[in-house]
Parts: C-alpha cells; structure tokens; sequence
C-alpha cells in the first residue's frame, strides 16, 4: 500500500511540474508573438531613400529594346522582382497599372536563372523587362536588400522614393 502512496505522490508532484511549465511556455510563446506582431510587416530601406542621385543605367530588354534607369521626359518606375517571392507575385498586377501612362515603367526580374523568370516576364509583358543576375549593377546602383523592391526617379535623376510597397512611393500628383 506504501508503494502506491508514493506513486500516486510523485505522480501528482510531475503533473504539478508539468503544468507549471507549460504555464511558462503559454507565456513565453505569447511574448514572442507580441514582438512579431509590433514588428514592421515589411524591411526599411528597401532602396535609395528619396532625394538622393538615381544612378544613370542602361540594359537590353528581353525585347530587346534599350530601357534607361532615367528618363528625360518623364518619372520611371523601376521595380526589382524575384521568382519565387510570394509579395513580388502580388505587387505585379500593381506595377502593370501603377500611374496609366505618365510613368515610364522598368521591370528588372532578378534571377540567376533565366528559366526561372519566364512567367514573371510573361505577366510584365505590358512595360519593359530586363532579367539579370541577382548582383549586377541595377540592384547595386539601386541599393536593393529585399523584394519587391519599388523606386521611382524623377525625369531628372533624383530618387523620389522607394520602398518595399506602393505606399513607400508618393502619389504622381505630389511629383
């Protein structure tokens, strides 16, 4: 009978234990959910901030037509995309539409392999595409850290803004 006494004890002290830890896991997991959900949902400084130089580039379309990261006439809408990144999918549609047509849209499609970006070109048909490499001299004269990464440049090669959304840019009437 002592036997089942001190069974039933340490029984009870282990779920007395357990309980208690999971008390401070329940806690522990609703601190760290707290610090993702006061976290920004997208990075800082996805490019050149506003008011700096745009750096004057050129490449060959899959067109192959010549774009300008600047032009004369006109703002240009330049927006970096990966294959492969949930958000870049979701901004395309937007980029397409973005301003009408009082914006020169470039679309620079990063990727090391070509393949891999033949649908984003496809869905960019309406304004120019480019695909690179992820280093090349675009996504470093741009100083791109994450995708989708969006800047618009004024027709006389000042960064207007930049950012990871459409709401980092400012709207074409404030241009």
């Amino acid at each position: 009978m002592i036997y089942l006494a001190v069974g039933v004890v340490i029984a009870v002290v282990l779920t007395l234990l357990n309980l208690v830890l999971m008390f401070g896991v329940i806690r522990r997991l609703r601190e760290l959910q707290s610090r993702v959900d006061a976290a920004p949902s997208v990075l800082p400084d996805a490019g050149l901030p506003a008011g700096s130089p745009a750096p004057e580039l050129t490449a060959t379309t899959v067109s192959g037509a010549e774009v300008s990261s600047v032009d004369p006439a006109r703002p240009t809408l330049i927006g970096f995309f990966s294959p492969g990144c949930a958000p870049c999918a979701d901004r395309i549609p937007e980029f397409v539409d973005y301003a009408g047509t009082g914006v020169a849209k470039v679309a620079v499609v990063v990727t090391d392999l070509p393949a891999e970006g033949d649908d984003y070109v496809r869905r960019l048909s309406a304004v120019d595409v480019t695909v690179q490499p992820g280093q090349e001299a675009w996504v470093q004269g741009f100083a791109v850290t994450s995708y989708p990464t969006l800047c618009l440049v004024s027709s006389d090669g000042v960064v207007l803004g930049s950012g990871n959304t459409f709401g980092d840019l400012p709207t074409l009437s404030t241009v």
